[in-house]
């Protein structure tokens, strides 16, 4: 090797070397400057809610989440939240309305193959007949035909007793349309 291309290389090791230190004061500086204490402290907010959902603590998670968009809504971990509260809110409220949800696709469900069943020419005389689901509590739904043609679906809500709230809410199908109250009375 000639002398000149070992100063060379040399003085590249040098100025590489001079920066390899170098770097990490600068983008430390950079850093400071430009909020990299932020995103810091985001993503060990986003570490603490992300250990809440793996212990099931939906809640915390959803408040830890709530935090970091409030006091770090320019970061990107703030915009990793913003799309984890959207799943953690639509799961929470998901299993909050479950059984509501379930007993009205399983009465929409049974709806469809009563009128399926009347489109073959007449009315099903049970719900056995189309074999219509349970409703979420286990229960058979209840049915009945009108005497001037159609039918009535009902479900008691979870505790099987008419009348009620929230899960213990009574829904009622009559001719294919959610009622409040049918026409007829189920047994």
């Amino acid at each position: 090797m000639r002398r000149s291309e070992r100063i060379i290389g040399r003085a590249r090791e040098q100025v590489n070397g001079a920066l390899r230190v170098g770097t990490p004061i600068l983008a430390f500086a950079l850093c400071w400057s430009s909020g990299c204490t932020h995103d810091a402290a985001a993503a060990r907010a986003y570490e603490r809610a992300q250990a809440h959902v793996e212990n099931d603590e939906i809640d915390a998670a959803v408040r830890e989440l709530e935090s970091i968009v409030a006091k770090y809504p320019e970061t990107e971990v703030a915009g990793k939240a913003r799309e984890d509260l959207t799943l953690y809110r639509g799961l929470t409220e998901a299993v909050e309305t479950y059984p509501e949800r379930r007993v009205r696709d399983t009465m929409i469900r049974a709806a469809r193959a009563v009128y399926n069943y009347r489109r073959r020419g007449s009315w099903p005389s049970s719900l056995d007949d189309v074999r219509a689901p349970n409703d979420p509590w286990g229960r058979p739904l209840l049915y009945k035909l009108k005497p001037g043609g159609g039918y009535v679906l009902g479900c008691l809500g979870a505790d099987g007793q008419p009348g009620g709230e929230g899960e213990a809410q009574d829904l009622f199908i009559e001719d294919r349309s959610f009622v409040s109250r049918p026409s007829v009375a189920l047994p």
